[in-house]
């Protein structure tokens, strides 16, 4: 692993931080791109996912947050570990939501972008940030997975010599790139369907949080997490269940509206 990417002028560059920007640069700039393919007018699209940028990266640090909360006596306890910034980590389900909640207020309030047909746009591109980000993880030696001797196993440098493990990372990462392609082709066969609607019918925003979900059920199992972590994990199973239970089937109903509406409601002109 390679935590450390160069040191200039005293200033340590982790390769976490470096991989995560490039990622997330790259989905932006593929995000703009697509813009035109939903019919968005660039200038407002471009205004929404500024804000949604922001509150992306904020959601990333406060959701993790409100896990913590319940265990203030905790840090009480061990104070110094407020100090400690990578210690709290980064939430991708609240980067995730961060995003998706402050695009449907700034939709709502602008009035000029589609909220779905941006959610649409957007997918892909995040999919492709989690493809790549994931390997500054890999490279950090964080979110690694359970010890294993199967052909996948990795040895991490603070681990002892031999002890290898699940490279949750790179699955993490293999996944997303194989959900990045899904969602491509099931765009190509869906935007010739939606020119003949004059209604929006979104496919692949709710494809992608599908997509999404999997990935993070397939690969929580293979992952290691610290003590601390853990008995966060521990107050969010229900959370998990709920999410399960609810969200997940909510997702596949929308997705089955919007599929049967394409195909068999004919043409809406």
């Amino acid at each position: 692993m390679y935590p450390v990417l160069f040191k200039i002028f005293g200033i340590t560059i982790d390769t976490y931080s470096v991989i995560w920007f490039i990622a997330l640069s790259l989905a932006i700039v593929w995000c703009i791109k697509r813009l035109d393919l939903y019919g968005l007018d660039e200038y407002e699209s471009r205004r929404v996912m500024s804000v949604s940028f922001f509150c992306m990266l904020l959601g990333a640090v406060m959701f993790k947050k409100l896990y913590y909360l319940r265990y203030i006596s905790y840090f009480i306890a061990h104070p110094s570990l407020l100090l400690q910034f990578k210690s709290w980590g980064l939430s991708e389900f609240g980067a995730v939501m961060g995003a998706f909640i402050s695009a449907l207020v700034m939709c709502v309030i602008s009035r000029k972008v589609s909220f779905l047909r941006l959610c649409d746009a957007a997918t892909p591109p995040a999919m492709l940030a989690i493809a790549v980000g994931r390997w500054g993880c890999f490279f950090h030696g964080c979110c690694s997975g359970l010890p294993t001797k199967c052909f996948t196993a990795v040895h991490f440098p603070l681990d002892r010599a031999g002890f290898t493990r699940h490279p949750t990372q790179i699955y993490y990462s293999v996944i997303a790139a194989v959900s990045v392609m899904i969602l491509l082709y099931a765009e190509k066969r869906v935007i010739p369907l939606q020119k003949k609607h004059s209604r929006y019918y979104s496919v692949i925003a709710p494809l992608g949080m599908i997509l999404y979900a999997l990935m993070r059920f397939a690969v929580a199992p293979f992952r290691e997490w610290s003590s601390l972590t853990s008995m966060i994990m521990r107050w969010h199973r229900p959370n998990t269940y709920f999410s399960l239970a609810v969200i997940f089937p909510i997702l596949c109903a929308w997705l089955a509206y919007s599929l049967i509406k394409l195909k068999y409601d004919g043409q809406d002109k």
